[in-house]
């Protein structure tokens, strides 16, 4: 019991760095993404890659000081996949503590799915989603989008389901969010690559498939 405690008091970190990858257009496009994980409350982190010599600030995920992050924008994603490269972390605390941890990432990657079918059904007044069977993919999960803002999050979908029908009462909309007719929302289909220990903090890769629909037509 007291030893959990502690560790949650520890300034200790976590890192993983993943390839992901989406389509614009025809082409598909890769970035990275970088994460740092603390039970304790991060003040600054960095990440330099061993293969590029690049050193990335990492930023606080929706001001969260547990959960640090950056992904590459859009207007730097290349069609050419980063390079396998060992990242290591430097990270400040809020108490003045420091830490220092790394993540190997190789050079796996991840397609986007192919949406096969995603379109409201009027007659059974759901939206059914229907992809193709990905080739890697350890498990999926959908989002519902409002512009910028996620209004829907499926739990963790399992590799061999390829379809998944949503209505207005299916666990995982945002509370105090009811999807509205005639309102257009963007379908996001994440695909994930684990590394040997399958959790979300070992992802080697992941993808990400968009398609746009229009609740209630």
């Amino acid at each position: 019991m007291t030893s959990c405690n502690k560790y949650k008091d520890e300034a200790t970190g976590a890192g993983d760095a993943l390839i992901f990858s989406k389509k614009i257009g025809s082409e598909t496009v890769y970035g990275i993404s970088i994460y740092a994980y603390t039970f304790s409350s991060f003040k600054s982190v960095q990440a330099v890659s061993s293969a590029e010599d690049v050193t990335y600030t990492l930023k606080s995920n929706q001001e969260r000081k547990t959960n640090f992050y950056y992904v590459t924008p859009d207007e730097n994603l290349s069609t050419t996949p980063p390079v396998a490269s060992t990242y290591n972390f430097s990270a400040v605390f809020e108490n003045g503590a420091t830490d220092e941890f790394q993540d190997v990432l190789t050079s796996d990657l991840l397609a986007p799915a192919t949406i096969e079918n995603c379109a409201y059904n009027t007659t059974g007044s759901k939206l059914e989603i229907t992809w193709a069977s990905l080739s890697g993919a350890d498990n999926f999960g959908i989002n519902i989008m409002d512009g910028t803002k996620v209004v829907f999050s499926s739990a963790i979908i399992a590799n061999t389901v390829v379809t998944y029908p949503i209505t207005s009462s299916t666990a995982g909309w945002v509370t105090g969010v009811t999807p509205e007719s005639g309102k257009t929302y963007t379908v996001r289909i994440y695909a994930y690559l684990y590394e040997s220990a399958i959790n979300s903090y070992n992802i080697q890769a992941s993808s990400v498939a968009e398609k746009t629909v229009i609740w209630g037509e």
